[in-house]
């Protein structure tokens, strides 16, 4: 066998890894994991705000496969790469153009043709979960304009008092999402950025934890 023959043949082997992501600590990941027996497992607990590139698994994943130790990648859903139809297109694109190949297991199909390309009927999944995603945030949008319009017909709603406090188990309740970003160790400016709120918002949420851990 010649030099050209064992190049082929080394880059046609097919290195696995299986990524998993959960939001807490406390999820478990066996059921994701169930299927990669014979794959390498990258497993994140962050929040699914934070960034592919960003995440501590999903960083030794990329690296590995820069060094050429991964050429094909199991994941649940395409939604474990990215909290929004950007994020997902953005790592996929990634993963096209580094030749790997994206297997998910709840449409148990491939992502990418032979040639390296999106599948069409991937490309169509990935853009109706955007739109999907985009239509329940504007329906929760919708629902809260009305919940409030009815209050307000009813003579219930006033809106937050001037001065008024809220207590600091439903203040940190309330910006869950802050909450996690901050306990996975992200800035103040990077959670600001990641949920679009102010920062006065989530620094006062950190001072709310750091007082809570105090106490504890």
């Amino acid at each position: 066998m010649d030099n050209l023959q064992l190049e082929s043949s080394a880059t046609s082997i097919i290195k696995k890894a299986k990524y998993i992501r959960v939001s807490t600590l406390e999820q478990n990941t066996n059921r994701q994991a169930k299927t990669c027996l014979e794959s390498k497992m990258y497993v994140d607990k962050v929040s699914g705000l934070i960034p592919f590139d960003e995440r501590p698994a999903g960083k030794k994943l990329i690296k590995d496969i820069q060094d050429g130790k991964i050429n094909h990648v199991t994941i649940h859903s395409v939604d474990r790469l990215g909290r929004n139809v950007v994020e997902m297109q953005k790592q996929l694109n990634w993963f096209i153009s580094n030749g790997v190949q994206i297997y998910a297991e709840n449409i148990k199909m491939e992502l990418l043709n032979e040639d390296g390309s999106m599948n069409s009927i991937a490309k169509m999944i990935i853009d109706l979960l955007g739109s999907v995603a985009g239509l329940e945030i504007e329906a929760i949008k919708e629902r809260q304009r009305q919940g409030i319009a009815l209050a307000k017909a009813k003579g219930v709603y006033k809106g937050r008092q001037y001065g008024a406090v809220m207590k600091e188990e439903n203040y940190l309740s309330r910006h869950k999402d802050v909450v996690s970003l901050l306990k996975d160790g992200l800035s103040i400016n990077k959670t600001s950025k990641l949920t679009g709120k102010a920062f006065v918002t989530i620094k006062r949420v950190k001072q709310k934890l750091e007082a809570e851990k105090m106490a504890s």
